[in-house]
């Protein structure tokens, strides 16, 4: 069968839109969740400042590092895991484990390197993780 026999049939053009129309539905989707995500904070804010309130400041939120340890050390495992499989089967093909072996070693790092910048950064710029007061609406 040659290709434009295959894309004549519906089974062809089926599997062809297919395979484009999930990565543009997945991107169409999480726009529209992002969307409206700000979109509710915005109502919020508007609705506090309609209110007299003053609505708290956006502050940068320093996040969780350890998931680069987690998920560093895992691929680091795998990665070793592929090697030492390719040893024992006396194969030559290591660069499996030399990808996932150097990623995991490469999130490591990352993970030790802001773990010493997050150490030297003075308490201030430290999310304390406790949300500020609400400020108090206006006295007539």
């Amino acid at each position: 069968m040659n290709p434009s026999a295959f894309l004549n049939t519906f089974t062809g053009i089926f599997a062809i839109a297919a395979v484009f129309a999930v990565p543009i539905i997945s991107v169409i989707a999480v726009m529209a969740i992002v969307l409206s995500v700000v979109n509710r904070r915005h109502r919020e804010r508007m609705k506090m400042i309609e209110q007299g309130m003053m609505p708290p400041l956006h502050h940068r939120h320093t996040g969780n590092f350890y998931a680069l340890l987690i998920v560093g050390a895992i691929m680091f495992a795998f990665g070793l895991a592929l090697f030492a499989a390719e040893l024992a089967s006396r194969g030559n093909d290591f660069q499996g484990g030399f990808i996932f072996g150097f990623i995991g070693l490469a999130m490591l790092a990352c993970f030790a390197i802001i773990r010493v910048a997050r150490k030297n950064e003075p308490p201030d710029k430290l999310d304390s993780g406790k949300p500020e007061p609400p400020p108090l609406p206006p006295q007539p």
